[in-house]
């Protein structure tokens, strides 16, 4: 509630359809069967995904501009679902842990504006469920990409979009990397990650398999997005 009473959600029926219909895809390869997985995306310039307990994940505009290619959205949607995937019963039976984590993440908005308070939130979200589920944040990252990486390939998509996505992210210009600052504080890309993600690849039984990039349907799914932003940068 608190995040879209923050944010315009992003209306185009055409997009929201094809984000949903993707992450309803990437959600059907995970473990947990007991949440109602639900994709919003939300209008902002910044570059962004978060998620919150419940099965709720959201995207920005500015991210889908940022993407070159399905699987690479693909990606970004696994990984937040991975993070869906550390249950805390609590969650289930009282509101009183999600109310305050709201409410912090309201009042300690790191920027001005609603940004701020969506980065705020996801950070307390995300230390909540290590609190809770007794791992670090560091920990979540990995098993996160992990099974994000499992759900791409299940999913029918290249999981080598994962690497790329964070090379996509290492290679961007430096006037771009402010609108992505606080996407990475979250999942920072260390060459600790960045090791693990290569490892995870080359366990992967991949022989045989055709796997989906796509860029030509995602950009012209995305058009009206990147229209938004063409004369923005």
């Amino acid at each position: 509630r608190e995040i879209l009473a923050s944010f315009y959600p992003y209306t185009d029926p055409k997009v929201v359809r094809y984000v949903d219909d993707l992450g309803r895809l990437l959600a059907a390869q995970a473990k947990r069967r007991d949440l109602e997985y639900r994709f919003t995306i939300l209008y902002s310039e910044k570059i962004y995904a978060t998620s919150a307990p419940g099965g709720y994940v959201y995207i920005t505009t500015g991210m889908l501009n940022f993407l070159e290619n399905e699987a690479e959205l693909a990606a970004v949607l696994a990984h937040e679902i991975g993070e869906q995937q550390f249950p805390d019963r609590r969650f289930t039976k009282s509101d009183n842990v999600i109310n305050a984590a709201v409410q912090a993440g309201s009042a300690v908005g790191s920027m001005p504006g609603p940004l701020g308070s969506l980065a705020s939130l996801g950070m307390m979200l995300l230390q909540v469920y290590n609190e809770r589920t007794f791992k670090t944040a560091g920990e979540r990252l990995l098993e996160s990409d992990a099974s994000a990486m499992r759900y791409l390939m299940n999913a029918g998509y290249d999981p080598q979009a994962l690497i790329d996505l964070e090379k996509h992210f290492l290679r961007a210009e430096p006037k771009v990397v402010p609108y992505f600052f606080d996407y990475y504080q979250s999942r920072p890309i260390t060459e600790e990650r960045m090791n693990a993600l290569r490892k995870e690849f080359q366990k992967l039984p991949l022989s045989g398999k055709s796997l989906i990039m796509d860029p030509v349907e995602y950009r012209e799914v995305t058009r009206g997005v990147r229209e938004i932003y063409k004369t923005a940068r």
